[in-house]
């Protein structure tokens, strides 16, 4: 008798997955502050008992909003995870019920300005299979899919002066009646990551939105597909908001 487990994993920034419910999406430390500790907290959202590993690891973006393992040597990264300590590091929680992990921020000496970024992984580890197993059927094939679930949310510490601008670089419809879009390049300048929403109006009419996308140090443009509730029949706007001060950046007529 052979048995086969086949093991997926999903690897994602993004808070998408049923499994795992987190919040808040991120923890920002200031480090002038006298306040170091912050907490994050999340859910088991399986029918069943699953146990997590927590760590922080290290991420770099690029144009497409794509997250790739940190290059230490690529410019502009400057990375969190060494001045930070996190409790704890592995739980295991029942159906429905929820774990707060509590994230603090070291001391920091002379260090360059910026923003410092590394992200907590949280990872869903396999359950236990019984491989004593015996048929009648020798000779079958048995295939055990699991799939396990992870997510992560940015920590970030605002280190000294730092500064960021964005704007619409630029904004092109697509007219596919089927699933119309406007297919946007936001371009981010400074020291600091860019927090926004972009929107998308045919008059006071809103068509289309994507909420609160991240544009980090590691990339200086971010391409946002925006879809459309409907195909347009006249001039668009697309408005660039920002999400910390809630201020519009920017209104692009096409």
């Amino acid at each position: 008798m052979k048995k086969v487990f086949l093991l997926l994993c999903f690897l994602s920034p993004n808070l998408a997955f049923s499994n795992i419910s987190v919040a808040p999406f991120y923890l920002e430390f200031d480090a002038e502050s006298s306040k170091r500790m912050g907490q994050v907290r999340f859910t088991n959202n399986a029918t069943v008992e699953k146990t997590y590993n927590i760590k922080l690891t290290n991420f770099q973006q690029d144009h497409t909003g794509k997250y790739s393992p940190a290059d230490k040597n690529t410019e502009n990264i400057l990375l969190a995870d060494e001045y930070l300590e996190w409790s704890p590091h592995q739980v295991t929680l029942k159906p429905n019920e929820s774990q707060v992990v509590r994230v603090q921020r070291r001391g920091m000496a002379t260090v360059p300005d910026g923003e410092y970024v590394s992200h907590l992984l949280i990872q869903e580890q396999p359950s236990k299979i019984d491989t004593d197993y015996t048929s009648e059927n020798d000779g079958s094939l048995i295939i055990n899919l699991e799939a396990l679930y992870e997510v992560s949310i940015p920590v970030m510490i605002i280190n000294g002066d730092v500064q960021y601008s964005a704007k619409i670089k630029s904004a092109v419809l697509d007219k596919d009646s089927k699933s119309p879009k406007v297919s946007v390049i936001v371009e981010r300048e400074g020291n600091r990551s860019f927090y926004g929403t972009l929107i998308v109006k045919q008059g006071k009419e809103e068509i289309g939105r994507v909420n609160k996308f991240r544009i980090f140090t590691t990339t200086d443009t971010r391409d946002i597909d925006v879809p459309l509730s409907k195909l347009p029949n006249g001039q668009i706007s697309v408005v660039l908001m920002d999400e910390k001060t809630n201020e519009v950046l920017e209104t692009k007529l096409i």
